[in-house]
């Protein structure tokens, strides 16, 4: 064989092996220099790569495509030897040609295997990941296991005792802890997510061009049972965010903080151009990334129209993990105004307890913890018999379905709560609850607990809630209502101890709530709201005074037996209520 063969076949391979990474530079060039101000076009594809590719930064334990890139290019490349010699005359049948062919036909196969084995266990990868911050606790083990859980406590082995009581057998680590769920005392809400949805949507904004921020609706509990629902202000092409909008949820007064003066702000999340906060931010911080459901603000001062926006933004970082990566929460960043209108963009990679006012744990994370779960028991019983846990489907809930942000009475910390149904099964009973601390983050997961309740325990349906609800109102008021999606009783939260109270909304306003036991021992609490919406910077309306206000049991305060005229629709129409129970006792006798 020539000089110049060879040099034409080397020149041949080295186009077969390079065409891919070359093209991927060239992407880069284009994306890097070209579109230099477009911070997320950059981010996006270099994260990409790393997440395709090289989850570590190299070859080592580098993902499946890149195996099959590898595999590819041995083929190519003993094709073209094999041609070369079939048209040069070399002869195959030496022992280097032999051995030559014989380790790349090793090569090969294990490149072929390495991607295998790499797409076989890559979705179990991401559970064994968010499986290692995961905890069982159940009520009992032996005869008091629950159900839903066997599948991990079958075969387990003894824990060290502290963290785990036992040790799952699967290849996937888990850890159940004997412990029932603790008596948090979680603070009820006083309006629901699609009330606060309608009055922020429509009484927030006070230029054009600003919108709410899909799912910056945020919840902050106060710690005396008064919480605030707060959402971003966004702007909108050439328009900056403007703000942060509050509403307290029972006088429905809406006001807003914003963005002016020493505090001014010149960008925007659907900003475009120069406008553009995301691409800022993916410049500043291209490790970080986060969902929109991880943004949510506040005001910071004792009143809110003179107060200062804060828009927090709980960001994830992607780490490579096996043959692949994952997110893991990487602390938040705190953005606030400044003299020149250039966002004043703060990292901060811890946040402790009690340091900011809302949930600082990303709450995209806890739903993919939960999601995870699944896998604690391995392959065969995620697939054979459908182990795990999810959110309930239930109509009223449907919008909204769990990652409840609570606090609780019991430590003052907040938690993301969420009702359990059993995964793959048309059950809508609650038969866990997942709790994770949500006011503090840092670089790693935080603990979720799955609390699975007994099998002998009260059973709760959202569905029997909804209906015990809507009965119980007919009952005390003259009000017929609906529940589920587009009816009157929206969102059923869970709070206290085995309480869960439901939001009655009319007209996208939450104007009642009824608490009720799961167990029906609890005498059930019907409680009527008043007042009106009002813009940012107006007077809402005065709320009735508690004389004037509706009742929400028989005539509280007053007597069934006097003048029917003086006594309020609901006090009428529980006094007759109660008038008709009353016979039917009789008419048992």
């Amino acid at each position: 064989m020539s000089r110049r063969e060879i040099r034409n076949t080397l020149l041949g391979l080295a186009a077969w092996w390079l065409w891919m990474p070359l093209v991927a530079l060239l992407v880069w060039v284009v994306k890097h220099f070209v579109f230099g101000g477009f911070g997320q076009q950059d981010q996006s594809y270099v994260l990409l790569i790393r997440q395709e590719f090289f989850p570590h930064g190299g070859p080592w334990d580098a993902a499946p495509l890149f195996w099959f890139w590898v595999a590819a290019g041995l083929v190519g490349t003993a094709f073209g030897w094999s041609l070369v010699a079939s048209e040069t005359g070399v002869s195959t049948r030496g022992w280097r040609w032999r051995l030559t062919v014989a380790v790349t036909v090793l090569a090969v196969v294990a490149s072929l295997v390495r991607a295998g084995t790499g797409l076989w266990d890559d979705d179990k990868d991401v559970g064994r990941f968010y499986a290692s911050a995961t905890v069982l606790d159940v009520p009992g083990t032996g005869a008091g296991t629950p159900r839903s859980v066997l599948p991990v406590t079958e075969g387990a082995k003894p824990g060290d005792g502290r963290r785990c009581d036992l040790v799952g057998a699967a290849d996937v680590p888990a850890c159940v802890k004997t412990e029932p769920m603790p008596d948090f005392r979680f603070e009820a809400r006083t309006a629901s997510y699609a009330a606060a949805t309608k009055a922020l949507t429509d009484s927030a904004g006070l230029a054009s061009g600003v919108q709410l921020l899909g799912h910056s609706l945020h919840y902050l509990p106060d710690g005396r049972g008064s919480g605030r629902w707060t959402a971003v202000l966004d702007g909108s092409d050439e328009t900056p965010l403007e703000g942060v909008a509050v509403w307290d949820g029972r006088t429905n007064e809406v006001a807003s903080c914003t963005f002016r003066d020493d505090h001014a702000f010149d960008r925007a999340f659907g900003g475009t151009g120069a406008v553009s906060l995301r691409n800022l931010l993916a410049e500043r911080f291209p490790d970080l990334l986060y969902s929109d459901q991880d943004i949510w603000g506040y005001c910071d001062g004792p009143d809110v129209r003179t107060a200062q926006p804060v828009v927090v933004v709980s960001v994830t970082r992607q780490v490579a993990w096996k043959q692949r990566t994952v997110l893991e929460p990487a602390g938040v960043l705190e953005l606030r105004g400044s003299a020149d209108g250039h966002p004043a963009v703060t990292y901060r990679e811890k946040v402790a307890a009690g340091e900011l006012p809302g949930g600082v744990y990303p709450a995209s994370v806890v739903r993919e913890q939960i999601h995870e779960v699944q896998w604690l028991a391995g392959r065969g019983a995620k697939d054979d018999r459908g182990f795990g846990y999810d959110h309930t489907s239930a109509s009223t809930n449907a919008t909204n379905p769990g990652e409840f942000l609570l606090r609780s009475e019991s430590d003052g910390h907040l938690y993301y709560v969420t009702p359990l149904v059993p995964r793959e099964s048309s059950s809508q009973l609650v038969v866990a609850f997942a709790v994770l601390r949500a006011d503090t983050v840092g670089t790693g997961l935080n603990d979720l607990h799955v609390y699975v309740r007994a099998d002998n325990a009260p059973s709760v349906n959202l569905d029997v809630l909804a209906s015990r609800m809507v009965s119980y109102m007919a009952q005390r008021t003259a009000i017929t209502i609906s529940a589920g999606q587009g009816g009157a009783l929206q969102e059923i939260v869970p709070f206290g101890t085995d309480m869960w109270r439901g939001f009655v909304d009319f007209n996208g306003q939450t104007q009642d709530y009824i608490d009720l036991s799961g167990d029906a021992t609890v005498t059930p609490n019907l409680v009527a709201l008043n007042g009106s919406i009002a813009a940012p910077g107006g007077q809402p309306t005065p709320a009735p005074s508690p004389s004037a206000a509706p009742s929400s049991g028989p005539a509280q305060g007053a007597n069934c037996g006097s003048d029917p005229g003086q006594l309020t629709t609901p006090q009428l129409a529980a006094c007759v209520a109660d008038l008709s129970k009353a016979l039917q006792g009789r008419v048992q006798q």
